[in-house]
């Protein structure tokens, strides 16, 4: 095999921008950024989630942070809820009828402030003019004229008990406890000396007398009872009249100003009736205070609060109020706790009590955002207790009723508002990951119905000329937006590689828009720190090395390790059974490619192949899996028609943490194939890949990274022409490489080869061809596939000696007794 064709040549190694292709000297002459970019799938998920209406249909924004997903969003939600209606107002007024239960009443937008003017004007009013109407002339003599007949007719029934009285000869007289009789002597009363000086018989029939005429008084005392009592509610009726008399014009108005609205003409008629009926409440004034004496502050604080209270039941308690609102509502609740979303009852403490009315019921934003869209991150809202639940009910429901925690759960009932529950029109938008999406659908059996659109956004876009002019326009809207020097054309085309290299993908930029403005500020300060009235290439290179620089912290230890001997790592001499590998360590904002040696001993055994950190539980599932992969090529390979009498052990050196993925796969393999065939391996080179059961090399993540981590390594060590790395044929491009490295390889100093199987790796790091079978499964002498079967025969010829010796000696062929 020609070993030259597997090196990958430089101008394969990262994708450049031409700068003159751009069409623009800087970003000054670009047209600004319309729309959204790179997400086409997202944006046609959103439009016909935000345009259909139908129940069940919210949606769920699938990204990670920094591609766009909350601009779109935004973007969207204004430009549909502009051509939607704007939602009624809702109110909260008092239920006459169950007042524990306040009454939900929409109206249409702005008119529940117009509702509340009206009511307190309208209770101004009667305060001012019900007082003047009972102190009028015109009252007292109606009161006067009502009052006639019934005092007429206690008159009556008075002069018939005095009459009754006179003709059986007692006198009566009114007292505190009621009517008292006295026995008559000659026209005076008989005191009680005189009474007792009487004959008993005439004692006895005076009291005979005085019973039956009480009898006759209590009698007509309770007539004098319905008499008081008829004129009362005579009294009331006139006191009422003069009271709807006085209001009646006032609500004649409301109730034409509010005829289309059921509700409310229902709540004015028990307004009415109620005023009508509490007329006293009108009629009282406040007790004036003695002369000279201020009251005291207790005392000025509870008439406040009395004065507050009094007429709580005619106050409107406006929940929503969309008259500034223009188009449907968009409320985005970026703390969404349940009182936050669902609204709840604020309580005041009163005399040592929590007391509360209508008018302390406060709205949620379901409630700010009825008739419109409500956005949320999902992971806030999962995170508060009762929210999701209490979300999906009310999705379920299509109506949302304000209730506290505490009632919910209280182990006893106690009286508290109930607000009637308002009628829902919602679209709910949840922000939040691809994962949490995952769990969602899976262990949510609610979450289908209620969320059946989704909108994923990508990390990543075609790198065509179109998406590159957008990528300038986002340049241009990212300087205007925040007054930065423009960019000139080097400087957006260096945004554009390093915007590859993020997903390391020569034909592919990133859409994680959060890494390109921070880069477009830092940019713009570095330019400003040399006094450059425009951005250029230099600046950008200068701000993603000190980027790079601030973070990099941990890779520069490790390079020292390396350096100093402390981890081991050789990049020349050759040896078998031990190979670089490479891995890549991510920090969460930096990743760096660090090489890791991988060894391998052989030794007589029964077809074992053993990995250190797996069997020590260092290794995560996917790298167990690789690693049974490659014991699957051996077998299939080399174990047909010869059995394989061998024990591996493989361990990744100074290895400390859990070893995960299998992109070490084909390393692993490479230092069997060394171990077994006694080929030494050039350790100036580091491998990549994973291998399937046919030998096969298939495309690993970080290629960019893990080259440049090794490069850095013979850099310090010396670049001696020798040094390089393997990679999968796959992974060429995902090449995209700093300027130094391919350099580097342009010089000679430095090589990088693309593989497509093992066979290939084992040539590149042996020198050793691997050798095709004859017709008989023969391979040519001295090929490492040769090597490796003349090994394996030589391995299992032993093993066969070994049992038949101790078959002799009565021992098996591990050599313990036989019983």
């Amino acid at each position: 095999m020609d070993i030259e064709a597997l090196k990958v040549p430089p101008e394969q190694l990262t994708c450049p921008c031409d700068p003159d292709s751009l069409g623009f000297e800087t970003t000054a002459e670009v047209e600004p950024l319309a729309g959204t970019v790179g997400q086409d799938r997202a944006v046609s998920a959103l439009g016909f989630g935000l345009g259909i209406d139908t129940e069940g249909y919210n949606i769920y924004v699938s990204g990670f942070p920094g591609t766009g997903r909350s601009t779109t969003l935004e973007t969207f939600l204004k430009e549909v809820s502009a051509g939607r209606p704007v939602p009624d107002d809702w109110c909260y007024v008092h239920n006459f009828h169950n007042p524990q239960e306040p009454i939900a009443v929409a109206l249409p937008a702005g008119r529940g402030r117009e509702l509340v003017r009206a009511m307190e004007e309208l209770l101004a009013d009667c305060l001012r003019d019900i007082p003047r109407a009972f102190e009028s002339d015109m009252y007292r003599a109606k009161v006067e004229e009502a009052m006639q007949e019934f005092q007429r007719q206690r008159e009556q029934v008075s002069t018939q008990i005095e009459e009754a009285a006179r003709a059986e000869g007692f006198h009566v007289q009114s007292s505190p406890v009621g009517i008292i009789t006295t026995p008559l002597r000659e026209g005076h009363p008989l005191t009680r000396e005189e009474f007792s000086a009487l004959p008993e018989q005439e004692q006895k029939a005076l009291r005979e007398k005085s019973e039956a005429l009480q009898e006759l008084i209590n009698r007509k005392l309770m007539e004098i009872r319905r008499i008081d009592h008829e004129a009362n509610r005579k009294r009331s009726e006139v006191d009422r009249e003069v009271a709807l008399a006085v209001v009646d014009p006032a609500f004649r108005d409301l109730r034409e100003e509010y005829q289309d609205v059921q509700e409310i003409v229902r709540y004015l008629e028990d307004v009415r009736q109620d005023i009508a009926g509490h007329v006293e409440e009108f009629r009282t004034s406040e007790e004036p205070q003695a002369s000279g004496q201020a009251p005291s502050p207790e005392a000025a604080a509870t008439r406040q609060l009395w004065e507050a209270e009094r007429f709580l039941r005619y106050r409107v308690n406006v929940l929503v109020d969309n008259g500034r609102t223009r188009g449907a509502p968009v409320v985005w609740e970026g703390n969404p706790t349940y009182y936050n979303l669902f609204g709840r009852v604020e309580y005041r403490t009163r005399f040592g009590t929590a007391a509360t009315d209508l008018t302390m019921v406060r709205p949620g934003a379901v409630h700010r955002a009825n008739g419109g869209y409500l956005a949320v991150q999902a992971k806030d809202l999962l995170v508060v207790p009762l929210v999701w639940e209490t979300l999906k009910r009310v999705l379920r429901s299509g109506e949302v009723r304000i209730e506290n925690i505490g009632e919910q759960f209280s182990p006893v009932p106690f009286t508290a508002l109930r607000p009637q529950p308002i009628p829902l029109r919602l679209k709910v938008i949840l922000l939040g990951s691809p994962l949490l999406l995952h769990l969602l659908q899976r262990f949510d059996e609610d979450f289908r119905k209620l969320f059946k659109v989704r909108a994923d956004f990508d990390l990543s876009m075609e790198r065509s000329p179109e998406n590159i002019r957008f990528y300038a326009s986002f340049v241009c809207n990212r300087c205007r937006d925040s007054a930065l020097l423009p960019f000139h054309k080097t400087a957006v085309a260096k945004l554009v590689e390093y915007s590859s290299r993020l997903v390391e993908d020569q034909q592919r930029l990133t859409t994680r828009f959060i890494d390109i403005a921070d880069l477009v500020t830092e940019g713009n300060y570095w330019a400003k720190t040399h006094n450059s009235s425009v951005v250029k290439a230099e600046h950008v290179t200068k701000a993603i090395e000190e980027k790079a620089y601030r973070s990099n912290l941990v890779e520069e230890r490790v390079k020292r390790f390396i350096r100093e001997g402390i981890i081991r790592i050789a990049t020349d001499d050759e040896v078998v059974g031990q190979v670089n590998g490479m891995s890549v360590v991510d920090l969460g904002d930096y990743i760096f490619g660090r090489p890791m040696r991988i060894t391998a001993r052989i030794s007589l055994g029964r077809g074992d192949v053993a990995h250190i950190d797996r069997e020590t539980q260092m290794a995560g599932r996917i790298h167990n899996k690789g690693f049974l992969i490659l014991t699957g090529y051996l077998a299939g390979k080399y174990g047909e028609s010869r059995p394989l009498s061998l024990r591996a052990t493989i361990g990744f050196e100074q290895s400390y943490d859990e070893v995960e993925g299998d992109s070490a796969s084909a390393a692993e393999l490479y230092t069997l194939l060394s171990g077994l065939s006694g080929l030494p391996i050039r350790q100036s080179l580091a491998v990549t890949g994973s291998v399937n059961q046919r030998g096969e090399v298939q495309a690993i993540g970080g290629a960019t990274h893990k080259t440049e981590g090794f490069f850095d390594v013979c850099k310090a060590q010396g670049l001696t022409g020798h040094q390089g790395v393997i990679i999968p044929r796959d992974n060429i491009k995902n090449l995209v490489l700093r300027e130094d490295v391919i350099q580097a390889v342009r010089e000679g100093k430095f090589t990088i080869y693309a593989v497509d199987h093992v066979e290939q790796g084992m040539e590149v790091l042996t020198g050793v061809p691997a050798g095709e079978p004859d017709a008989e499964g023969n391979y040519p002498e001295g090929t490492l596939n040769y090597l490796i079967t003349k090994r394996l025969e030589e391995m299992a010829a032993k093993m066969r000696e070994m049992a038949g010796r101790g078959a002799g000696e009565g021992k098996d062929s591990s050599g313990n007794s036989r019983p």
